[in-house]
């Protein structure tokens, strides 16, 4: 076309040189504009029907996960009703046949129930740590100031009656912090249950709880000097019926570090933990210093 353009101009003698050559190069850039103009339509109108798919898969994906907490809730409801009643039958049974029938029950008779008690009471603080968890995920979480130096002490105050052993609690100064106050209770009692169970070996048990500021952040943490444990199974430490000890050794169900890691990352936190074996451990915790809008 442009050789065709000067041909013509160049017969007719309408055009110069000049101004055919001025001519060329508009028509070259205006054809070039064009096909890029061309090209960038197509492109948008495929992001634009990528975004679109997107956003479908999104909205497919939240329905799922509607439905999916909607089968937990009833789930739940399955767990605490209808499997709580058959345990509470057993245990309630077997003690009172201990109770009324002790007299025709040789000691092995006794023994086994007792096996059968304690392990329908395990159960059910199984059920109980699970529901607790799969609550967490869905309580809707109430931020106020916490004083956390009155809320620690009061919660060790309360477990300190249960545990076999004289414990010594230092508490430093700990500053306010902000979030759920009985989520925050939850936190504490977890890891100084922990503490006071892992401490029972020792003559002098000592808990630490104290604070250090990391950035924006302030990184609370409880310390003891129990039987600690080997660091080579840390990714183990917060995962759900994750024990690092046997039942025989120590009781508990495997569930509690787990509801503390999702009620700090709630908290848009980070959990994370030391220890040695014999030595003790130490876990951390962090809390916003100022909540994100």
């Amino acid at each position: 076309m442009l050789g065709w353009i000067r041909l013509l101009g160049e017969q007719a003698d309408i055009f110069s040189s000049l101004e055919l050559g001025v001519a060329s190069l508009v028509l070259a850039i205006t054809i070039v504009f064009t096909v890029l103009l061309w090209r960038s339509a197509r492109l948008v109108y495929r992001i634009d029907a990528e975004r679109n798919l997107a956003e479908e898969q999104l909205r497919e994906r939240t329905a799922q996960l509607e439905t999916a907490n909607k089968e937990l809730e009833a789930f739940s409801y399955s767990v605490s009703h209808d499997l709580r009643a058959p345990l509470r039958a057993i245990d309630g049974f077997s003690r009172m046949i201990i109770e009324d029938y002790a007299n025709r029950l040789d000691e092995e008779g006794k023994r086994l129930l007792n096996v059968i008690r304690k392990n329908t009471q395990n159960m059910g603080q199984l059920i109980d740590d699970l529901l607790a968890f799969s609550r967490i995920g869905r309580k809707e979480i109430v931020r106020d100031e916490i004083n956390m130096a009155e809320l620690a002490k009061t919660v060790f105050d309360e477990l300190k009656p249960q545990a076999k052993q004289d414990t010594t609690l230092k508490l430093d100064g700990l500053p306010s912090a902000y979030g759920d106050r009985a989520l925050m209770r939850q936190v504490f009692v977890n890891l100084l249950s922990n503490s006071l169970k892992f401490t029972r070996s020792r003559n002098e048990a000592t808990i630490e709880i104290g604070c250090k500021k990391e950035g924006d952040k302030n990184v609370y943490f409880v310390r003891d000097n129990g039987v600690g444990f080997d660091m080579m199974y840390i990714n183990k430490l917060f995962g759900v019926f994750q024990r690092l000890h046997s039942v025989d050794e120590f009781e508990g169900t495997g569930v509690g570090l787990a509801i503390v890691h999702r009620i700090i990352h709630r908290h848009n936190g980070e959990v994370r933990a030391e220890g040695k074996v014999g030595e003790g451990a130490v876990f951390y915790f962090s809390i916003p210093l100022k909540e994100k809008e």
